[in-house]
């Protein structure tokens, strides 16, 4: 995987704010963490989305409910990873169809690119819907997955 990130170019002409903890309480979390992989994702997708996201977890041995924390988020939610990493501290963060702006990231948005910073590995892509209805945006994921979880994993196994 990629060590590099490169900031948003737009990061230095905006203005930054700080989302309180009374937001984040507020959020929907589902899943145990054990493995501490964060997802997030928008409520408005598809009740399907959840039985596509547990077969593409599954592939790569992970359980939705038991490894990892859901956070789905309304319309009128905003997010910000650095109160939740605080909280949760994820090895991993999967973004389904949000930008890393509207994660409080100032990183560019690299669809299907996994990005490493400090500890924790990120990975923005489509939304599931859109995903599960697209051959090559399910390639895609399956191979961002892969070099995230299995290849990984057999790195420290050595």
């Amino acid at each position: 995987m990629k060590s590099n990130f490169i900031l948003n170019p737009v990061f230095l002409k905006t203005n930054l704010y700080i989302v309180s903890d009374e937001k984040n309480s507020e959020l929907n979390l589902r899943g145990s963490n054990q493995k501490q992989l964060v997802i997030v994702y928008r409520i408005d997708s598809a009740p399907e989305d959840d039985t596509f996201l547990t077969k593409i977890l599954g592939a790569v041995k992970y359980d939705l409910q038991q490894d990892t924390t859901l956070i789905e988020l309304r319309e009128d939610q905003h997010f910000n990873f650095q109160n939740i990493a605080k909280k949760l501290t994820p090895r991993h963060l999967i973004s389904f169809g949000l930008t890393p702006n509207e994660l409080g990231l100032n990183l560019t948005d690299q669809l299907y690119q996994p990005i490493n910073i400090g500890n924790c590995s990120f990975l923005f892509a489509n939304n599931l819907t859109e995903i599960s209805k697209n051959t090559n945006k399910k390639a895609a994921l399956w191979a961002c997955l892969q070099s995230m979880f299995i290849h990984q994993k057999e790195k420290t196994d050595e």
